[in-house]
């Protein structure tokens, strides 16, 4: 038998070994295993404790540097630059014209564009990227002025004008004057400042913040006066005409103030009293800033207390936070035997509506819905979104954007997702409050606040006091940061349409609360109103 015969018969008679093939999927099939055991564990955690892993995604553009800052652009690199603010609205909003024309903003850009005849440095170039921005009637599109460009301009000795005044129809009344400016007093009606009367110089003004509502914008106008003058190019020292409650005219040269102005500065005259009410007053039952709970000072002997919920914000990052405050703060209330609760969002500017539907759970038990709809538009800047909201190191789960939004993720560029909302009873959350409930909004109620207000008023969950929101249901929302090509500026921008929660598309107005309670000075009119309800239900209640 030759060698060759021999090593056939030696190896037909071994046993077969397992086919590589075979041990490779073995192999894959752990490593996938593990990697989806891995993927779900993270998932759970991020729905668990969302504020480990998300953050503001303005964090993750960085800042401008003073080079930058201080560079001067080619008139074609900024015209292209407002040309992308209009693409960049088209692409990222289901309907950038909801409340203009096409045709308007067109004229408007193009306007825009031929103003620009020199080069400009973006701080320059700041003014014409916020007007066209408010061209949109967005709320959710307002700019102030970005923090690096604020900080360079008063480093660079810029100021701000010492006072901040309000629309009254055309004119501007001065509703609050920093503590080194002596000469002006608030209730003083101005008459020009510089050389440019007070109509021209409010009509300036209002171009730069978005008109979704008049009630929008006079209030953004009379709260970011001071910065609003700076990017408009107010220039101080400088003389300012005004004309006092007895009549008489007067002028004054005021110099700058700087950026601490507002921590001292006075809201009425000098011997008169305050004209903001002060903060309610009574015993801290749970203090997780920016959410306080109160049991509220009260005046009528043998009444029982009342208690009052702070709600200012509804950021994303602050759910869990809410949640644990909810927690404490309902079984505060019951403890101490609390007749109603009062929650006040009238300077609630929005968020996450998630919020609201976790307040609403502790107290209610009624179908509601916060939006009849919400149209989802998908881009590539939405995308960056979701992304950018990661922390860095946690940005890799992009991948696992499927599991969490899987209608939004099978999307292709440039699709809409339409999600109607039913109206439907959640399980109640406990614990929980049971007694009567009144909801506080006012101008400054925006976003989800809003949204959160439009459902508990349209579905008289709570019985709403105060003033019309500032913002509007049918809006725009749910904005992302975009920073532009060439000023490298940064713009928001809009990625979902909402309607009210009624279903009304026509209805253009605000949030119109049950009972609406004119401010008066020194007062806090609209909690005083809430406390007579509360009593007035509780009362009835009783009985």
């Amino acid at each position: 038998m030759s060698d060759h015969e021999q090593n056939i018969i030696t190896s037909a008679e071994k046993p077969p070994s397992p086919k590589p093939r075979g041990r490779r999927r073995r192999r894959i099939a752990v490593i996938a295993a593990t990697a989806i055991a891995i993927l779900s564990a993270i998932v759970f955690l991020v729905a668990l404790y969302p504020s480990l892993f998300i953050q503001s995604p303005w964090k993750a553009i960085p800042k401008a540097t003073p080079q930058e800052l201080a560079t001067l652009h080619d008139p074609d690199a900024l015209r292209a630059d407002l040309d992308a603010i209009v693409a960049l609205h088209e692409r990222t909003s289901p309907n950038p014209y909801l409340r203009v024309s096409k045709e308007s903003i067109a004229e408007l850009t193009e306007r825009l564009k031929a103003s620009i005849t020199q080069p400009m440095t973006r701080r320059e170039f700041l003014p014409l990227v916020m007007e066209l921005q408010a061209g949109f009637r967005s709320d959710h599109h307002s700019m102030d002025f970005p923090s690096e460009d604020f900080e360079f301009a008063l480093a660079r000795g810029e100021r701000m004008l010492p006072i901040r005044a309000e629309p009254r129809d055309d004119g501007l009344v001065v509703v609050a004057v920093a503590e080194s400016e002596r000469a002006i007093e608030p209730g003083d009606a101005i008459v020009r400042i510089g050389t440019l009367s007070a109509a021209d110089h409010l009509a300036r003004l209002r171009l730069l913040v978005p008109n979704e509502s008049v009630r929008f914008r006079d209030v953004e106008v009379r709260e970011r006066f001071r910065t609003l003058a700076l990017a408009s190019g107010i220039t101080l020292p400088t003389e300012i005409e005004f004309i006092r409650p007895d009549g008489s005219r007067n002028t004054a040269i005021v110099e700058g103030v700087g950026d601490s102005a507002r921590e001292t500065e006075r809201t009425a005259a000098i011997s008169a009293a305050t004209n903001k009410p002060d903060a309610p007053q009574g015993e801290l039952l749970v203090d997780r800033p920016p959410f306080r709970c109160l049991l509220l000072a009260n005046n009528l002997a043998g009444a029982p207390p009342i208690a009052y919920i702070e709600f200012p914000s509804m950021n994303s990052t602050l759910g869990d936070q809410w949640d644990t405050f909810l927690d404490q703060a309902m079984t505060a209330a019951n403890a101490r035997g609390a007749a109603g609760l009062i929650v006040d969002i009238r300077e609630n500017g929005g968020g996450n509506s998630r919020l609201g539907d976790a307040f609403l759970a502790r107290v209610n038990d009624r179908p509601y819905r916060l939006a009849s709809r919400a149209v989802w538009r998908k881009s590539p800047e939405s995308d960056e979104l979701f992304r950018s909201m990661a922390k860095p190191m946690w940005r890799w789960l992009f991948i696992a954007l499927p599991l969490f939004i899987p209608d939004y993720a099978a999307l292709k560029q440039g699709e809409d997702l339409i999600n109607e909302s039913k109206v439907a009873s959640y399980p109640r959350v406990a614990p929980g409050f049971k007694g009567p409930t009144c909801l506080l909004i006012g101008e400054r109620t925006f976003s989800s606040a809003m949204m959160f207000a439009d459902g508990v008023r349209t579905y008289d969950l709570m019985l709403t006091i105060g003033q019309p929101t500032g913002g509007v249901p049918n809006a725009l929302g749910d904005i992302g940061p975009f920073q532009l090509p060439n000023s490298r500026l940064v713009v928001p921008f809009s990625m979902k349409m909402f309607v009210r929660a009624s279903g009304d598309e026509s209805d253009v107005g605000p949030v119109r609360p049950h009972i609406e309670v004119a401010p008066v000075p020194g007062r806090d009119a609209e909690l005083e109103r809430a406390i007579e309800e509360i009593r007035r239900m509780h009362a009835e209640k009783e009985e």
